[in-house]
């Protein structure tokens, strides 16, 4: 649809003229009266109601006319918006990480991050990661956190470190032990978020490698859910240690298999043939930010070696 036509339909409802819209718009009057034609035409629908001299909207045409208003105004926050892009005067960091990783960490960075940068907008996408890294392989994240990655065109730098831990409600048998291993859990009810999630794949992992068939009661998405279940002694949720758990009822405990903990590194994953400056600075900032004031550090976890 041509945004010219557009302007002449709301200018001539507007004026109630085709000559003074011709004439504030610098066009010829039949060069207007041809757009509005044209308009009609597409839209198969007549506009406007002529009275001799006198043109008023028809009942469609006023129908239609706060909707060209808007496909208008939005017309022109596109342009204007793109002088800003063009301009350096405005610039945009789109960011992608888990739900629990929004929760706990990205507040805090966003808000050190756009005090420091106030030109540049701040983008959320929330999602497992695998969806994760597939955004922003296609280039419709700048930079995600997630598990650490390195490949051909992927780099990553470490923040701090993910343990798969076990919470259960305050009293648990086993809230005594600080870490369990996963055969420890071959009796127990387990609350469990889906399979794309990283803290999932490696609890299953580890099962796997345990020969262990773990009791699954239920499986979701939404671990405050998982949490608030085992607060109530309805089973143990398995989450990553980046759930904020102050204030729950509830004990946190470190899982291994094979005497190792089980665990990954949350990272800051960019692609290296779109780092850009934007990309820079939230480098930085996580990094400083996060160095010794990280989700989890509380719980006292083992250690996770780390690719450094």
């Amino acid at each position: 649809m041509n945004l010219r036509n557009l302007r002449y339909f709301v200018g001539v409802a507007e004026t109630g003229s085709v000559s003074l819209t011709a004439e504030l718009l610098h066009r010829s009057q039949p060069a207007v009266s041809r757009a509005i034609q044209e308009l009609e035409a597409e839209l198969g629908v007549s506009l406007f109601v002529r009275e001799g001299r006198r043109i008023t909207p028809s009942a469609e045409g006023w129908g239609l006319l706060p909707h060209a208003r808007a496909v208008l105004r939005s017309a022109d926050d596109l342009g204007a918006r793109a002088h800003q892009f063009a301009s350096g005067k405005v610039a945009v960091l789109r960011i992608g990480a888990a739900a629990s990783t929004v929760e706990s960490v990205l507040p805090r960075l966003i808000a050190i991050y756009t005090a420091a940068q106030p030109s540049v907008e701040v983008t959320l996408t929330l999602d497992s990661g695998s969806g994760l890294l597939a955004a922003l392989e296609r280039g419709e994240l700048d930079a995600i956190l997630t598990r650490e990655v390195n490949n051909e065109f992927l780099e990553s730098k470490c923040l701090f470190p993910m343990h798969v831990v076990a919470v259960m409600q305050k009293g648990h048998p086993l809230g005594s032990r600080r870490i369990l291993s996963v055969e420890d859990l071959q009796d127990e009810g387990l609350l469990l978020g889906p399979k794309p999630f990283t803290s999932r794949m490696l609890f299953d992992a580890a099962c796997r490698a345990a020969d262990m068939s773990p009791k699954i009661m239920l499986e979701s998405p939404f671990q405050g859910a998982l949490l608030a279940l085992a607060e109530v002694g309805h089973g143990v949720a398995i989450l990553p240690s980046t759930m904020r758990l102050a204030g729950r009822s509830v004990t946190a405990h470190a899982l291994r298999s094979d005497n190792v903990p089980i665990g990954t590194w949350t990272a800051l994953v960019w692609d290296r043939r779109r780092r850009t400056a934007q990309v820079d600075a939230f480098i930085q900032i996580a990094a400083a930010t996060l160095r010794n004031d990280y989700p989890g550090a509380d719980l006292r976890l083992p250690a996770l070696a780390v690719n450094r």
